[in-house]
């Protein structure tokens, strides 16, 4: 069995954390940030919205019980290990792609800077995976990258997170089980070069509880937390093109935690015959997403006007909630959901962000099996921070 999830996407999409921040730098600095004297401090890699697929993203940033497969893997790495209720082969092939690209938000990391509307992000997310009976394998990726706008020489960022992942389902416990390694790099480039980069490694795992013939499944996932060490440089770090670069870059650890639970005709966990599993169902979802401290961490906005502003002072707490109805069986479902992004940042509130999506099934075709090609619309909206899917092209599960 062949099971395939891609997309290609025009949206209005926006990144945090890692590399959104840069495309502030064209906006005001702030005041009571001190300026970069030396080099003891770190670049705080934090992703504080949603990210995902449409799904995902569409139910409120849920995911940890809920989404399934290579995309599911990007926030739990049991997903790998939990079959579509419609498998019944000995053999599963999965993978996903997404590419998102947007605008049009003025302070994406909620740093309290406020810029044009008109600078953008992207992303692109794939994966590959392999099951043969109850052991799985996948690799997965994460790529964000963002262009200063306005600037000369310009300047961009790019952080990218792959992860190789081992998964085995327990049948006699009802459990999925899931590890492996992210390998995380990050590199700020000048005029088409590299100005730094740095990258390391850390430890995922997780676990997807689905007791047989119920309704309800139980996540939780783990990252610890990466370092990344000394700084790679294409000059002095002391003095390098105007910058004083960081010490190392670290990515905090991260805690989610998810229940989903599904109220259909029939119960979710369960096998069932054919290639679609089309029934009039609400699924409801809740995540909550705790992001580890960064002892010494600062923005990357902040640094790219020379600034240090601090960031990760505090552990961020995030609750999720989302839910999912398949209003025409097989072809319409619509999604919505609510979650709080905690500020990262000293002295700045965090928000709440209210999101929602439409999918629909509009084309049916026989490739290695039978798939249906769907179209969604996505959306997250908070104060400052706009993120509309349009045109979302994928694959109907």
């Amino acid at each position: 069995m062949v099971t395939v999830h891609a997309g290609c996407c025009l949206m209005i999409f926006t990144v945090t954390g890692t590399v959104t921040g840069v495309a502030a730098v064209a906006g005001t600095a702030r005041a009571d940030n001190p300026p970069i004297v030396d080099r003891n401090y770190a670049i705080d890699l934090y992703d504080g919205v949603a990210l995902g697929n449409s799904r995902m993203v569409g139910m409120g940033g849920t995911g940890a019980a809920l989404i399934t497969g290579t995309a599911g893997a990007l926030i739990n790495p049991s997903a790998i290990a939990v079959r579509a209720t419609t498998d019944a082969d000995s053999w599963d092939l999965t993978a996903h792609f997404d590419y998102l690209t947007g605008r049009y938000s003025s302070d994406y990391d909620n740093n309290g800077v406020v810029t044009d509307d008109d600078s953008g992000a992207a992303l692109v997310t794939g994966g590959l995976g392999l099951r043969v009976h109850d052991w799985s394998g996948a690799v997965t990726f994460v790529t964000q990258s963002v262009a200063l706008p306005g600037s000369s020489p310009a300047l961009a960022a790019i952080a990218t997170r792959w992860r190789l992942i081992v998964g085995n389902y327990r049948p006699a416990f009802d459990l999925a089980l899931g590890a492996g390694i992210q390998l995380a790099s990050f590199s700020l480039n000048e005029a088409g070069s590299s100005l730094f980069q740095v990258s390391g490694a850390g430890v995922v795992a997780g676990v997807t509880w689905l007791p047989r013939g119920e309704n309800i499944r139980i996540g939780g996932a783990l990252d610890l937390a990466i370092s990344g060490g000394e700084i790679t440089a294409s000059c002095d770090p002391m003095s390098c093109r105007g910058h004083i670069l960081p010490n190392e870059v670290d990515s905090p650890s991260r805690a989610v935690a998810g229940v989903a639970y599904r109220i259909g005709p029939t119960p979710w966990n369960q096998q069932v015959l054919g290639a679609f599993r089309d029934e009039r169902a609400v699924t409801l979802a809740a995540d909550l997403v705790v992001t580890g401290a960064t002892p010494n961490g600062y923005g990357i906005e902040a640094f790219g006007v020379g600034q240090l502003q601090r960031s990760g002072k505090a552990i961020a707490v995030s609750p999720r909630g989302g839910a999912e109805y398949e209003a025409w069986p097989g072809r319409l479902r619509v999604r919505g959901g609510l979650y709080w992004e905690p500020s990262r940042f000293d002295g700045i509130a965090g928000r709440f962000h209210g999101t929602f999506g439409v999918e629909l099934a509009v084309l049916r075709f026989q490739l290695f099996g039978q798939h249906r090609l769907s179209l969604s619309f996505t959306g997250d909206l908070a104060a400052r921070y706009r993120n509309l899917g349009l045109f979302s092209i994928g694959f109907w599960h």
